[in-house]
């Protein structure tokens, strides 16, 4: 998707209005392939750039059924055109097209679907308008700020009902995502970061963490690169 200005000529004022009411959520219909149509609510969370959907009895924004990253978002089609929408031709029946839309969205060649219907014209136009300027978006940001967006939804997996995360939290997120350090180093960092001395970080103090582990894992890069050349200039020179 090509990056531009905003997706068809939505005004900024319009665009926060239409942000802020998908934020809140709507009650939608989403088809699904194995099972019957369910009611859900569906919600953006901008933060993250993530749409999330959620039982409509469900009154905590921290739990969810299931997400997807709008980074990930291929296509925002209005209309019943998905195969979710023809498992169930009987139950389709009940709702006009025009308050039917589809996101394509994944990382392979089979892409995934979402398929849901707004409980009116209207809203199913604020989806699309939001969603098209959403997905264009995410995907020109800058790079700082997707690796924002990143780090902000996995403290967002490990936080607790004070919003912080702990050293043991942290300990098994450098492994998940592929990044080696030792526990001791790890406490060190985290000490350093943790300044109001409380043995856990807010969202700030987390990326902080983050930005001194990757100058930490540098700088070893760095000395490791080092000593291979020393070791190269004794063996060529015989020492």
């Amino acid at each position: 998707m090509a990056c531009g200005s905003l997706s068809h000529n939505v005004l900024i004022s319009e665009l926060e209005q239409i942000m802020n009411i998908l934020e809140r959520g709507t009650i939608v219909t989403r088809f699904y392939l194995k099972k019957r149509p369910e009611k859900r609510t569906l919600r953006l969370r901008k933060e993250t750039r993530q749409i999330l959907w959620s039982r409509t009895s469900s009154t905590n924004n921290k739990t969810f059924d299931g997400s997807l990253d709008l980074k990930d978002a291929k296509e925002v089609r209005c209309g019943r055109n998905s195969k979710e929408f023809d498992r169930w031709p009987d139950e389709l029946k009940k709702f006009e097209a025009t308050k039917c839309f589809v996101i394509f969205y994944g990382n392979e060649f089979k892409l995934k679907t979402l398929s849901v219907v707004a409980l009116s014209e209207q809203e199913c136009e604020l989806w699309l308008k939001g969603l098209y300027h959403l997905v264009n978006d995410t995907v020109c940001a800058p790079y700082p700020l997707q690796v924002e967006r990143w780090l902000r939804k996995e403290f967002y997996i490990m936080e607790n009902s004070r919003e912080t995360v702990t050293l043991k939290d942290v300990k098994s997120f450098f492994p998940r995502v592929h990044c080696k350090i030792s526990t001791s180093k790890l406490r060190e960092l985290f000490q350093e970061v943790d300044t109001r001395k409380r043995n856990e970080l807010n969202f700030d103090e987390f990326v902080s963490l983050c930005w001194h582990f990757i100058r930490f894992s540098m700088n070893v890069f760095q000395c490791i690169v080092l000593l291979m050349i020393h070791s190269m200039f004794k063996i060529l020179l015989g020492f």
